[in-house]
This record gives C-alpha cells, structure tokens and sequence, in this order.
C-alpha cells in the first residue's frame, strides 16, 4: 500500500528512534524532496534529519546518493526551528510552572512535553500548544496569567487559552469533549481519579508534572481517536505511541485499559496504532496482554499519509471551521462505522444538542 519513499521515511524514524543503523541501498530512485515534504507534514522532521545525518558515514553514501546540499540545508534548518522552539517552550512552561506553584497549584501537562520526556532527544518532539490541568484551580490559573500581564481568552468551553512568554498555552478545563454526552462525562471523572491518585514523574528540571502511565495511556488513545475521526492522525501521534509503550508497557493495567477502551469504543483505534508501531517502527511487544495486531492498521497508516487534513490549524473563522469538520466527517464514515463503531449521523446530532443546549457542561 505504501510507496517506496514512505517505506524509507518510515525506516528513517524507525532508526533514529531505536539508535539503530539503517538498512539501506540507495539505488537512485529516493526521492529526498518527497521524504522531506512527508516528514515536514507529518511533524517528524528532526527525527528524519538525525539519521540523515548518519547515514554517509555508516554506509559511504557519495554526494549524488544523498539529499542535495540545498535539500539538505533545508531539513537541517527545519530540524534546528524545532529544537529551538521546544527549547523556548519548555522554557516558558517551566517559569509558568513555577508561578503556579508558588500559588499552590500542581500543572500537569499532557501530550506534547510530557511525551516527549519518552523520546531519545526530547527536544526533537515537535510540539504546539502547551496543555495544562490544573484540576480545581482552572479558573484561579486563568486569573493569576492575567494578574501577571498574560492574555486569557475563555471562549472555549474545554479550556482557556493563555499567550505567555511566547508560548501559548491551553488551560483546561476538561480533558475530553464531554458536552453532550453522559459517556464522555463518565469517562472523565475516571481520568481525573487517575490523575489524583496515580503515580506521576516531572519534566526534568522543572515542575512539570507527568502523569501517570495508566492515565497517558487512556489519553492519548482518546485524544488520537477524536483527531482521526475529524481530521486525521499524524505520524507524530503514531511516534508517541511506540515511544510511550516502549518505556511504559509494563507500567499499565491492561485488563483495566482494555475495559474502557471497549466501553468508549477506542478498542480497535488503540489496536490499529499499536500494530503499526510493531510493524513499521520497530517497537518491541513483551507483555501478551497487548494486543499486536489489526486488519485496520494499513488502512489507517495510509489514512495518515496522505488524507489527513489539519483543519483545525488553517486560521479559518469558527463557523467555518465547523463546516469544514463536520463536511469531512461525513466524507470520512468508514472511520465511525469500521473504527468507533458509532454512527457519524448520531454523534454529529449529539454534537449538536450540546453546542445548542449544553453550553457550559457540568460533570
């Protein structure tokens, strides 16, 4: 299903990712523009630059069997804005932190810094907004950003969105979109119970709290599933999911994963992206307990490659935002009724009573 340069790309990762050295022949038809406008799309550009870089001396690859200087130019450029900008991200969040713990309020974060703490180089993670919780102090969080000068917008009712030192950072209120739905709101509470009484860890140097295993092991599900049904998954989300498990497998209550995937219907999402870390990433499976294998793993990884569609972050208004999510969740069916086991016209109608009469959800 895959073409030849996706399969390098993939090799690519799948390399830098483990320290390992790359299988590779270049025989004259790699295309470098193709691998490099996948992986700057996918969010995995420094990832592909770091075996880039080793692989004329591992395999004596002469210049005309490399990237051209200017390609290569390019992906080096592209991989040192992304070191820099995690840098300054970590460095703002870390200050906010502090802030925040002087008041008395924990900041636990989720997916970008705190997953990047699994990677090798946790400054070759690409991340975007920082998410915060803040549990019962959602509002007095919001409250001390504005007496230090920081700009808070509550327009949202998930979370607030704050703009400090650069770095903008989504305060939330709830982890999963729980307006219109006694599921979704059960779903919640139990992660809020994970995050009060699982074990958590800290970004290094800072007082950034990682949650625990069970807790990131649920949300990242959760948050890579509603992605895929709206606009679609990017291989960053897959690397966090190999990382993650490669470090944490054992650390999981599966029985107790698997019972409220098969309850919030993330069963066979959870399935698929795990498959496709074994095959293609190299991730190695120890515990019996995970499941290895899904007839949805191809069909999603091509998904992934070339249909996703980051709607979200097109600068387009509200309303047309909306239209364009709900338009390519009508197109997308198959993934509601292979994947979520849901009907795409009832959740829609769900969404819809909840922006209409569920304004401002209470658990």
């Amino acid at each position: 299903m895959l073409n030849k340069n996706c399969h390098i790309t993939m090799n690519l990762i799948r390399a830098a990712l483990h320290e390992e050295s790359l299988n590779f022949v270049n025989d004259g038809s790699i295309d470098w523009a193709y691998i490099y406008n996948i992986a700057r799309a996918q969010g995995v550009t420094a990832i592909v630059w770091k075996s880039v870089m080793g692989l004329m001396d591992e395999h004596g690859l002469t210049a005309e069997q490399m990237p051209d200087r200017r390609l290569k130019l390019r992906l080096a450029l592209s991989a040192e804005t992304v070191v820099n900008r995690y840098e300054l991200q970590r460095k703002s969040a870390a200050s906010l932190a502090d802030i925040f713990a002087e008041e008395g309020i924990r900041t636990v974060v989720m997916k970008g810094l705190a997953i990047s703490t699994y990677y090798p180089q946790p400054q070759y993670r690409e991340c975007g907004d920082l998410d915060c919780f803040l549990g019962e102090d959602y509002e007095r969080g919001n409250r001390i950003c504005e007496r230090i000068g920081a700009y808070v917008s509550r327009d949202y009712y998930k979370h607030s969105t704050i703009k400090y030192r650069g770095l903008s950072v989504e305060n939330h209120r709830y982890f999963l979109p729980v307006r219109g739905s006694r599921k979704m709101k059960s779903f919640e509470r139990h992660l809020r119970d994970i995050v009060l009484r699982g074990k958590t860890s800290y970004v290094q140097g800072t007082k950034l709290i990682v949650p625990s295993p069970d807790f990131n092991a649920l949300f990242l599900t959760m948050h890579g599933l509603n992605h895929f049904l709206s606009e679609g998954i990017k291989l960053r989300h897959i690397l966090d999911w190999a990382l993650f498990l490669n470090a944490e497998q054992h650390n999981i209550d599966w029985e107790e994963f698997y019972r409220w995937t098969d309850k919030m219907h993330m069963t066979r999402f959870a399935d698929a992206l795990t498959a496709i870390c074994v095959k293609y990433l190299g991730l190695q499976i120890a515990d019996p307990a995970i499941h290895t294998e899904s007839p949805y793993a191809e069909r999603i990884l091509y998904d992934t490659l070339f249909e996703s569609d980051g709607i979200n972050n097109k600068g387009y208004s509200p309303w047309k935002t909306r239209f364009m999510l709900v338009r390519r969740k009508l197109s997308s069916a198959w993934k509601y009724h292979k994947i979520y086991r849901r009907s795409v016209s009832i959740e829609l109608l769900r969404s819809a009573w909840g922006f209409l009469f569920e304004r401002d959800p209470k658990l």
